[in-house]
This record gives structure tokens, sequence and C-alpha cells, in this order.
């Protein structure tokens, strides 16, 4: 989309400030296609803000990841899957590195006093109960989600696989225009 059709755009959703719609203006007083072209686009905003809104039926949503998922193959899935598993490990990697180090170090200079380093223990093991009680609780609660919505881990596996696929679009868009 050229910069003249972002700025139509922008003045039909009248959103524009006063100095880039007296631009517009006087680009369209110069270009009879810029002109022609806003008054068509002005009509199809008419057109749609006319239109009756009508509200999508409830299993569009279903229906239309359903079709998602046929027209995937399985290497196409093997592949995104294994993007997702080293980017996510990257992340990690890049969030754990810097709290290792200070972790390291703490225990380094604790160590030489056994009152403080009984202490650290005593809290690192309190937060190592409570992530088990939290892991605990959320594989109970994906079991009861399991057994509730059988078709949840079909429809769950499907975000990272449609975000993938609109990053994709998204990086194939920008390179057209």
């Amino acid at each position: 989309m050229s910069r003249q059709n972002r700025l139509m755009q922008e003045a039909l959703d009248k959103n524009l400030p006063a100095e880039a719609l007296n631009e517009l203006y006087a680009q369209m007083d110069q270009s009879p296609a810029d002109a022609a072209e806003f008054q068509r686009l002005k009509q199809v905003d008419r057109m749609l803000k006319a239109a009756p809104l009508e509200r999508a039926p409830q299993a569009l949503a279903l229906k239309i990841m359903a079709r998602l998922a046929e027209g995937l193959q399985p290497e196409q899935l093997r592949r995104s899957s294994g993007l997702a598993l080293a980017l996510g490990l990257a992340l990690v990697t890049l969030i754990l590195t810097p709290l290792l180090a200070i972790l390291g170090w703490m225990i380094i200079s604790l160590i030489s006093s056994a009152a403080a380093l009984g202490a650290l223990i005593g809290q690192v093991v309190n937060l190592l109960a409570v992530l088990m009680n939290s892991l605990d609780a959320l594989v109970r609660g994906a079991q009861d989600m399991l057994k509730a919505y059988p078709e949840a881990p079909v429809l769950i596996s499907l975000i990272p696989i449609a975000l993938f696929w609109l990053v994709r679009f998204a990086g194939q868009h920008r390179e057209e225009a």
C-alpha cells in the first residue's frame, strides 16, 4: 500500500492530522487519478458503514481451525514445531543466563557463612515447593479441561501454528509493499 493510499485510509477513518489532510487534498487537486481513487474509497467506506452488522455463527471458528488443520502437512508441522522449540529454548537461555550468573555469585559469597547458606537453601527449597505445587495445579487443571473438552489439544496446538503463519504472511506482505 502506497503512502498516498494510507493517507486516504486515515482520512476516511478521521485519524489524519490537519496538516497531513491538507497535504492529501493538495495532492488530489494535482492528480485526478488520486482524486478518483479517493472517491471510490469513500463510496466503499459509505457502503460498509451502511451494511447491517451480522454476527458470525459460533461454529465458524471451529470450522476454520479444522480446515487449517486439514491443510497442514506433517512435514510443515515438524518444521514449525522445531522452530518453535528452538525459539523457546533460546528465550529461556537468554533469560536464565544472567539469573544463573547472579545466583552463582551469591552462592560463592554465601558459602563463607554457614548460617546464611542454610537460610538460602531453606528459601530455595521453599521456592521449589511452591513451583511444584503450581505445576501440579496446572497439570490437574489441564487434565480437567481435557475431560471436559476433548478437542482442546487440537485447537490449542493450532494457536502457535496460526501465529507462525500470520508472522510469515506479514513478512511476505511487507516485502511486497
